[in-house]
């Protein structure tokens, strides 16, 4: 399989009916109230239907309750759970089906990452303000590091962009990449010129 191509941030029906015809390998979608790309399950649960069942469902929380957690992923018709919190192994390990982590590798431990049961792994820029989809660049070398002491599969994001993704994933090798903001016209909103861009450069990879 080539690079894993995940589309994140799809907050309105009509961009997610557009980003699924580009083919990617996966979608994401926000339940975080913080984030301006906060969507509604029951809302994301009619956008996917029709969906082509080999493009993921993914969906994005951020320290929120179990229960929360497992409402939203069986309305909305998930099959991954992205944490991108503080979530503990322990944590992790009361949900069922695929769960990725993200991680960011300036304020991690590194060490305790052996021990989530996970499978995989999302390496993100972080700020105060937002613990993702900042468009901050992730420095690659790091990550580089990241992936090949990794005993996950590793999806890098964090400032990837049409004109960069290439480079990225030449310098890092991860099993897959994941972009929001670098393929947005404003929050929430899709340049679809750009997602088109993002998702052919990759296959060029």
């Amino acid at each position: 399989m080539g690079l894993f191509v995940k589309i994140c941030g799809c907050a309105n029906e009509a961009d997610a009916k557009a980003v699924a015809s580009f083919g990617p390998d996966a979608m994401g979608f926000i339940f975080w109230p913080g984030s301006p790309r906060c969507v509604d399950p029951a809302e994301v649960s009619r956008w996917v239907e029709g969906m082509p069942a080999a493009i993921l469902k993914v969906g994005v929380f951020v320290n929120q309750e179990l229960d929360v957690v497992r409402d939203t992923a069986a309305t909305a018709g998930l099959d991954v759970v992205q944490l991108h919190g503080d979530e503990t192994p322990a944590y992790c390990g009361e949900l069922e089906g695929r769960i990725w982590k993200a991680v960011h590798l300036d304020r991690c431990d590194l060490a305790l990452l052996n021990s989530y049961p996970v499978d995989a792994f999302l390496v993100d820029s972080y700020s105060t303000e937002s613990p993702g989809g900042t468009g901050k660049t992730v420095d690659w070398s790091v990550a580089a590091d990241f992936v090949r002491n990794s005993p996950k599969n590793v999806l890098l994001a964090g400032g990837l962009r049409p004109e960069n993704v290439g480079e990225a994933v030449d310098m890092v090798h991860p099993w897959g990449v994941d972009v929001s903001s670098g393929v947005e016209a404003s929050p929430g909103r899709k340049d679809l010129e750009k997602v088109r861009e993002f998702i052919e450069a990759c296959r060029m990879v």
